[in-house]
């Protein structure tokens, strides 16, 4: 963990609830170094995914900078956030987030294919990939034949194809049993530390937020 990656300085952040203007984030302020395991935890409500959002450019801050490798990346113009995003974030959800009438190679090529990679070169990474993730015998299938735990892995080699920066993963493995949970979380931890990515994290599972490196409690 040689420098820092990802800088929050005094970044505020607020909603509309009706009339009322219900404050998220009032100056806050967070450092992630190239390498650590960031895990965010907190009761529902605590701000975890906004955070999530926050750091991956999905949502805009009202007050603030975000930086990524010291430039500024909260100020940009949307058609150049969305272009950090595909270059530098890979991003992991709760429910997946498959593409239905794509098979499980097409979902994880997919990102590659969006950046102008040529469709064999994109299918040989992700051969390679599926291979990692124990899932190669999977590959021509759609995800409504998938288990719950297949579709995640197939949902994290798509995040992690592009050899990201960064990995944000909300609640990973929220929606999978006890078993599939942990084989999916072993996979997931197993590769990023072995091609040195950084892991924000947000979870309820306080066996994951042990994990960590890091912990930051939102409660």
């Amino acid at each position: 963990m040689d420098k820092n990656i990802l800088v929050l300085s005094n970044i505020s952040k607020s909603y509309m609830q009706g009339s009322e203007s219900i404050s998220i984030f009032d100056n806050f302020n967070l450092t992630v170094n190239k390498g650590e395991f960031i895990s965010i935890t907190g009761p529902s409500g605590s701000g975890k995914t906004t955070l999530l959002n926050l750091i991956g450019l999905i949502d805009s801050i009202d007050e603030g900078e975000i930086l990524l490798n010291a430039k500024i990346i909260s100020s940009q113009s949307s058609e150049k956030k969305s272009e950090v995003r595909r270059n530098n974030f890979g991003f992991i959800y709760q429910n997946y987030n498959l593409f239905d009438n794509f098979s499980a190679i097409e979902n994880i090529t997919l990102p590659l294919i969006l950046r102008g990679e040529a469709k064999d070169a994109a299918s040989e990474k992700a051969d390679k990939l599926m291979g990692i993730f124990d899932i190669s015998h999977r590959k021509f299938h759609f995800p409504n034949s998938l288990s719950g735990g297949e579709q995640q892995r197939v949902a994290i080699a798509r995040a992690l194809i592009n050899k990201p920066d960064i990995v944000i993963a909300d609640e990973p493995t929220g929606n999978l049993d006890h078993e599939n949970s942990l084989n999916v979380f072993k996979y997931l931890i197993d590769y990023i530390e072995s091609e040195k990515m950084t892991l924000v994290m947000a979870t309820h599972n306080q066996e994951w937020a042990n994990k960590s490196d890091r912990r930051i409690d939102l409660s």
